[in-house]
């Protein structure tokens, strides 16, 4: 089984996966848009939306995948309830994926140390994906 979150964005779908697959150290191996498959059949649920609007997005980082697409203002609603997890391997990785992340975004949780984890801390992005994250040490 692979879970994959797949997140929707108004027009920035690109902009975020480009931003994540540099950040992260991901790559990005799908990533089309609405005027690529103009010829195709979209599927059930979805509505047309402006040729330069991403279809399907797919960044891998190592074994993990994000997904993602662009949907109509009529279709979007912010993200809220999750977060995505990051979970790094050093206190110093964690430091550096977070003040990415925070960059034009909106810090709730500063990086801290908590029973569990050697670092722990929240951020919205600048996209208004939440995130946390975690560097548990070793």
């Amino acid at each position: 089984m692979i879970l994959a979150p797949q997140l929707a964005f108004q027009g920035d779908c690109r902009q975020a996966f480009t931003f994540y697959a540099a950040l992260l150290g991901g790559e990005i191996r799908i990533m089309n848009t609405f005027g690529d498959n103009a010829d195709h059949a979209l599927p059930p649920g979805s509505a047309p939306q402006p040729a330069h609007y991403v279809r399907y997005a797919e960044v891998h980082f190592g074994d993990g995948i994000l997904r993602g697409n662009d949907v109509g203002a009529d279709q979007f609603e912010p993200m809220r309830g999750f977060s995505i997890s990051l979970h790094c391997e050093t206190a110093s990785e964690a430091r550096r994926f977070f003040d990415g992340l925070a960059e034009g975004g909106n810090v709730s949780t500063p990086l801290t140390k908590v029973d569990g984890a050697e670092l722990f801390g929240m951020v919205v992005d600048r996209f208004a994906v939440p995130w946390l994250v975690l560097a548990l040490g070793k």
